[in-house]
């Protein structure tokens, strides 16, 4: 799954949203769009390369090498 770069699209966030949070659909859509705006700038600046859904329905993010080096380095 390294390869992934975007698998929880913004209607899927969406819906996510609207499911956890009981929230409308324009609430949803909102706040998806804010989560996505973030999770690209994340990618940019280089601390992930992707997000997706995991098998229990959680938003997963996939650290850059960099980022996996500083968080279990090597003893």
């Amino acid at each position: 799954m390294a390869d992934v770069s975007q698998s929880a699209s913004l209607s899927s966030i969406t819906a996510y949203l609207k499911l956890t949070q009981d929230c409308d659909e324009t609430t949803a859509l909102v706040e998806a769009k804010e989560v996505i705006h973030n999770l690209v700038s994340m990618r940019q600046k280089g601390f992930i390369t992707g997000w997706y859904f995991d098998e229990q329905g959680h938003l997963e993010l996939l650290p850059s090498d960099t980022i996996s080096k500083r968080i279990n380095p090597e003893k």
